[in-house]
């Protein structure tokens, strides 16, 4: 069984480490302090590169994001407008209807056939209303 001294341990360890460093003769003395920072370093540019890359895939994903948000908000503009369109054409109907109602129980058949043709004109220009023009 063969025992190393601390020194022969030592140039063991030495020799070994000058065989891993590129450059280094294997009879040269390596600083293994410097060789593990070389390392961390080595390391450290190695994850701040992942680092770099994640942070990039995540600002491309946060710009998918806003954009699709962007669509959802203009669609749900949309529907919101359409909603207003058919309350105010709902709105105008009802009236119209009630305005037929009341031209019905008129006594006077010249007035309910005056009222008759207004209101039937009025129910032309509600259902040729176009989409999206609420203010009518």
């Amino acid at each position: 069984m063969h025992t190393l001294s601390a020194a022969g341990r030592r140039s063991a360890v030495v020799g070994a480490a000058a065989g891993a460093v590129p450059g280094a003769a294997p009879g040269d003395v390596v600083d293994l302090r410097r060789y593990r920072l070389a390392r961390l370093i080595r390391d450290a540019g190695r994850q701040q590169g992942e680092l770099a890359r994640m942070m990039r895939q995540s600002a491309r994903e946060r710009t998918q994001l806003a954009e699709a948000l962007q669509g959802a908000q203009r669609h749900l503009a949309s529907i919101a407008d359409n909603y207003k369109v058919l309350l105010v054409r709902l709105k105008r109907e009802k009236d119209f209807r009630d305005a037929c109602q009341e031209a019905a129980e008129l006594e006077d058949l010249d007035e309910m056939i005056r009222r008759r043709d207004a209101l039937a004109l009025e129910l032309e220009a509600i259902r040729r209303t176009p989409r999206g023009a609420a203010g009518a």
